[in-house]
C-alpha cells in the first residue's frame, strides 16, 4: 500500500507539473509579464511542484512520527492536522476564485486545471496523515498492560 501511494503522488506531481507548463498564448505571456519564471518549463515547473509536495509530505510525516512516538497527543495531533487541512481548503477555495478573474480565466484549462490539482494533491496527503493518526493504536507500556489485566 505505501509504494502505490508513494507512486501516486509521483504520478500526480508529473500530471500537475505538466498541466502547469503547458499554458495557452495568453497563460505565456502571463507567466512573463508577472515573472513567473519558475513556471516556464516542465523542469522548473516538475522542481516547484515537487519542492511543495515533497515539503508538505514531510511535514505531515514528521507529525505522524511524533504522534506514534506519542510526544503528541491523538487530539493534538488530530487538531494539527484539522487546521492544516482547513488552511488547505481556504487556498483551494481562493484558487477557484483567482481563476474565475479575467485575467486568469484566458489562461487555458491546462492552467487551470494544474493549478487546482495542487491544493488538491496537498489536501490528499493531509487528509491520509489525518486519517493514519486516528486510526494508530498507541502501544501500552507494560505497567498499563498489567493494569488492564486486573
Amino acid at each position: 500500500m505505501r509504494r502505490v501511494w508513494l507512486l501516486l503522488l509521483v504520478v500526480l506531481t508529473l500530471v500537475d507539473a505538466w498541466l502547469i507548463a503547458n499554458p495557452n498564448l495568453l497563460g505565456k505571456l502571463g507567466f512573463i509579464i508577472f515573472k513567473y519564471h519558475y513556471l516556464r518549463t516542465f523542469p522548473r515547473a516538475l522542481l516547484t511542484v515537487a519542492l511543495v509536495v515533497g515539503i508538505v509530505f514531510l511535514l505531515i510525516e514528521f507529525l505522524i512520527w511524533l504522534h506514534q512516538r506519542q510526544v503528541l497527543s491523538r487530539k493534538v495531533a488530530a487538531g494539527m492536522f484539522i487546521v492544516i487541512l482547513v488552511l488547505l481548503i481556504v487556498v483551494l477555495i481562493k484558487t477557484a476564485l483567482d481563476f474565475q478573474s479575467w485575467a486568469y480565466d484566458h489562461t487555458g484549462y491546462k492552467l487551470k486545471y494544474g493549478a487546482y490539482l495542487l491544493p488538491l494533491i496537498l489536501i490528499l496527503i493531509v487528509g491520509i496523515g489525518l486519517i493514519r493518526v486516528l486510526r494508530h493504536k498507541p502501544k501500552l507500556s507494560e505497567s498499563q498492560r498489567n493494569e488492564n489485566l486486573l
